[in-house]
């Protein structure tokens, strides 16, 4: 009787045991099955949103945008500013002196008025704050024109307007714009090509040897960077200096200088006004064919 007992409970146990095994089997597949049918419902959705973080930030679009609203007018203040300096610097009558220092006050204004009609880049925060810093630098530029006198010097006014120090923090600002918009050609390129950088990183001294590596927006990227830590404020872009860089290396005109590196090179062709605007054009075809950059007026005409 004990033995018929003992055996029957055994047999219990062990189909309680299986029932367990398979309503855990069961429960499992059941997640699984549900988890795999979940995931393909929202497969789309996922997709979806991939391709807007994509399209969301640094489209070309937007850089096509802010070249003509934000680049453009601030590109021809930057070279009237320039001129007219050039030729306060020249003049010998206080009235002259005066009226130069009016139009570029009156310039700023206008150029400024064209930039804040469009409006801030939100999916783009480095064009939004290019946008910001060339709204400050015209701002300042505006300020320092008004606020110096014009003397009988022109010479003597030209240098008090260089070193004011409204000027020299509107140079400041007008240059990390700059830098701004090349870094934001960086971040789209490094999404329509894997080879190219999304970032500059920690400018440091560039051999030759590394800089030849460089794709094309990283270098001009590059030399942004160097023209805001040398207050470099000239008519010419970054790709000009580029140019002149990576002819001069393939000419062989650095190696019959010795020159060893990029920044010596700027300092070089910058100190004996070397650079010259569309230089990046004379040279595109015969050293930037291949290279991926976006679809920009300055690279093409």
């Amino acid at each position: 009787m004990n033995s018929r007992t003992s055996r029957t409970q055994m047999l219990y146990t062990l189909g309680f045991i299986c029932f367990l095994i398979s309503a855990f089997a069961a429960f499992f597949t059941g997640v699984k099955v549900g988890a795999d049918k979940t995931e393909a419902k929202y497969a789309h959705l996922k997709q979806e949103g991939a391709a807007q973080e994509f399209s969301g930030s640094y489209q070309q679009q937007d850089l096509v945008t802010f070249y003509h609203n934000v680049f453009l007018p601030y590109r021809e203040f930057k070279r009237n500013w320039n001129s007219e300096l050039d030729n306060l610097s020249r003049s010998t009558g206080a009235r002259e002196n005066a009226a130069i220092l009016k139009n570029l006050s009156i310039l700023a204004d206008k150029q400024y008025d064209k930039v804040t009609q469009d409006s801030i880049f939100t999916n783009s925060p480095l064009l939004h704050e290019a946008q910001l810093n060339i709204l400050k630098s015209l701002t300042l530029f505006s300020q320092a024109s008004s606020k110096v006198s014009a003397g009988a010097s022109g010479a003597e006014t030209a240098k008090v307007l260089e070193k004011d120090n409204f000027t020299g923090n509107a140079v400041k600002f007008g240059l990390l714009a700059q830098k701004n918009f090349y870094d934001s050609m960086l971040k789209w390129g490094a999404k329509a090509n894997n080879k190219i950088p999304s970032e500059a990183g920690e400018l440091k001294t560039l051999s030759f040897i590394q800089w030849k590596k460089m794709p094309l927006l990283l270098k001009n990227a590059s030399i942004a960077g160097m023209m805001l830590n040398r207050s470099i404020y000239a008519g010419y872009d970054p790709q000009d200096i580029t140019a002149k860089i990576d002819d001069m290396i393939y000419s062989g005109t650095a190696s019959s200088l010795k020159l060893k590196d990029v920044q010596s090179s700027v300092t070089l062709l910058i100190s004996t006004g070397a650079v010259q605007e569309q230089d990046f054009i004379k040279w595109r075809e015969q050293y930037y064919g291949k290279e991926t950059m976006p679809q920009l007026p300055f690279f093409y005409e």
